[in-house]
């Protein structure tokens, strides 16, 4: 508009200038006068001055246009830049925030061994960044289907979920790799999971599912889900592939520690319940971890063996061999050795052979030697058990043999015995000297037939017993022999006691031996103690378990004592100290045999120089039979001495 008006005023201008100079020029030629001339000039000048300003007018309003023009295009182009601007701050905003998410998820589930918590984390993480309103994690299974192990948000509902995976979008993703979007999933429910759709229809709009990859195999997928419609980007994928690629890294941690963990469980667990005995020994000799089995070789419990040294668990003669061989252990070589274990039960000392294998454990720190302990004991004593039965068979045979010779001038004797007592002119002092004749060949017999008994150890027979009676017997049969011996026999028998089931012959077998061992022990003459009581509990170290009615025997001389290293033999058969000739070696493992048939036990205590005591406990007859009382102690000592 104002090109327009300017350009009219010129044409105006010029207009009135060739007017003007029209009329001057007529002036000018009727009359030469010099003033129309000059007028006529300023015209002509009025006229080219008009033009020059028109044209300079134009060109201020070309420049003017020009300039806003380019005014105008660096305003848009402002405008684009702070859209781009703003557009790569929210992107970079929104990196920065993926970025810190994935910082976050990475310390969570790196301080996070537990899968399902780390998965948990994972979700969370996803869900704030995509800005979905819930999400699930599905992993493939060995079965061939896809789990879904956990939900959150809207996603709850599926969690437990099986799907295929063929006929399924999750499947295809896990197949493929390939990630699968849908801004609006009505439109694609044949691609869906029927019974999974069921589950969250009406309540979600759009899907992302991306896979979960592990070292390039495919072991699940990520679905993230919203309740309105939304078009999940390119950059949104990626973040989320790259946060599964952290998850997989995470799971498979998550896994070892677990998997290392189940293993330590296994070990401890074998180490516990190992039967030999296990330890783990420093350089200083000192114990740092000990299963349950030690107990049965030390006594103590496996948690206070632990930080004491090795050493002290066994024989002091066996302690420098033990430490030699720690020795060379932690010098590389691995070493066997038996020792001796010593423990305290019930106020005796209970020793075991122990076989030890000892080897260093490789880059253990501090420096560690494992030693398992197997104990040789029962096996030692299951070999001696062999040996002696290889004895008692040849014993059986032996006796087998000689049982024809041995009857045959015994059943003489008998008869004859018998014959005599028939002779009514004998006097009180001849019969009872002849019945005793009677009686030891009757014993005689019959110990024949226990020593055949004991080699194939057959049952006791069982009868009600007095004990007191039995022993009454017993030392009125040796009463000349006690005496001729220059023994003292003081004798403590309770009255009142319980009765004894078992074998008659048997029995007296037992207090036999025991009585004539105590009298060969003192060759020059001592005191014989015998003594029987009732216990229920507890006697002077012998524990009755459970509680129960016992009779206990006791048998004690003044002789010389047994050696230390002849008491774990004294019950060996064919063990004997006595010269050749004057003993069999037989008395105590024959006592032995029968009263562990008779459920009993026996037990030593002896001292050098001070004398020795054999105590055998018997379990009385329940319910308490009781015998009529044999003979009182004052009355088997008079009949001694008479």
């Amino acid at each position: 508009m104002i090109s327009r008006n300017t350009r009219a005023i010129a044409i105006a201008e010029l207009l009135l200038v060739g007017v003007a100079s029209a009329i001057l020029l007529r002036l000018w030629s009727h009359s030469h006068d010099p003033a129309v001339w000059a007028l006529l000039v300023c015209a002509a000048v009025g006229a080219v001055l008009t033009v020059l300003g028109f044209r300079a007018v134009q060109a201020d309003r070309r420049a003017a246009t020009a300039l806003e023009q380019t005014v105008e295009h660096e305003r848009r182009l402002t405008a684009s830049l702070e859209l781009v601007v703003a557009t790569r701050t929210s992107e970079l905003e929104d990196a920065q925030r993926a970025l810190q998410r994935m910082w976050w998820l990475g310390q969570q589930i790196t301080l996070e061994l537990n899968p399902q918590r780390v998965l948990q984390r994972f979700l969370e993480a996803v869900m704030d960044m995509a800005h979905a309103d819930g999400a699930v994690i599905a992993l493939l299974g060995d079965e061939g289907s896809v789990h879904v192990v956990i939900g959150t948000g809207v996603g709850r509902a599926l969690s437990g979920a099986t799907v295929p995976i063929y006929g399924s979008a999750m499947g295809r993703v896990i197949r493929t790799g390939h990630a699968w979007v849908e801004t609006d999933i009505e439109r694609h429910l044949e691609e869906l999971d029927a019974g999974m759709y069921n589950r969250v229809h009406g309540t979600i709009a759009s899907m992302a599912i991306v896979p979960i990859s592990r070292r390039g195999e495919r072991i699940g997928a990520v679905s993230v889900l919203t309740r309105q419609r939304r078009e999940f980007t390119p950059g949104d994928l990626e973040r989320i592939e790259a946060m599964g690629d952290l998850l997989s890294v995470s799971l498979e941690n998550a896994e070892l520690v677990e998997t290392l963990r189940q293993a330590e469980w296994r070990f401890r667990t074998l180490f516990r319940a190992a039967p030999d005995a296990v330890f783990t020994v420093l350089q200083s000799g000192r114990i740092r971890e000990a299963n349950d089995a030690v107990r049965e070789l030390s006594g103590i419990d496996p948690l206070q063996v632990v930080g004491r040294p090795v050493a002290e668990l066994v024989v002091e003669s066996d302690r420098e061999k033990l430490s030699a061989a720690l020795e060379a252990t932690f010098a590389g070589n691995p070493t066997r050795i038996e020792v001796v274990f010593a423990r305290e039960n019930r106020g005796s000392i209970v020793k075991r052979a122990v076989a030890l294998a000892m080897s260093r454990l490789p880059e253990a720190d501090p420096p560690t030697v494992l030693l398992v302990g197997r104990d040789m004991t029962s096996e030692r004593e299951m070999r001696m058990r062999l040996m002696e039965s290889d004895r008692l068979a040849a014993v059986g045979e032996l006796v087998a043999g000689v049982a024809h010779e041995v009857n045959n001038p015994l059943s003489s004797i008998s008869a004859f015995s018998q014959l005599l007592l028939r002779d009514g002119g004998l006097t009180p002092s001849q019969r009872e000297s002849i019945e005793v004749i009677k009686a030891e060949t009757v014993r005689a017999s019959h110990v024949v037939k226990d020593l055949l008994a004991f080699a194939r150890r057959s049952e006791a027979q069982r009868e009600p017993l007095d004990l007191n009676g039995v022993l009454a017997r017993t030392l009125r049969l040796r009463g000349y022999q006690l005496s001729s011996n220059k023994i003292e026999l003081v004798t403590d028998f309770a009255a009142e006691l319980p009765a004894v089931v078992g074998g008659a012959r048997q029995i007296q077998q037992v207090c036999l031996n025991l009585v004539m061992n105590a009298v060969h022990a003192m060759p020059d003459g001592g005191d014989l103690s015998v003594a029987v009581e009732l216990v229920l509990r507890r006697k002077e170290g012998l524990e009755v378990s459970p509680p129960s009615p016992y009779l206990l025997l006791q048998v004690s001389d003044t002789g010389a004592g047994i050696p230390p290293a002849d008491r774990e033999k004294i019950f060996e058969a064919f063990f004997t100290t006595k010269p050749q000739g004057r003993g069999t070696g037989m008395g105590l493992s024959i006592v032995l045999e029968i009263v562990k048939m008779h459920g009993g036990r026996i037990d030593v205590h002896s001292e050098i120089g001070q004398g020795t005591r054999m105590r055998v406990l018997l379990p009385a007859a329940e319910p308490v039979l009781r015998a009529p009382a044999f003979a009182s102690s004052a009355e088997v000592i008079s009949r001694l001495e008479t």
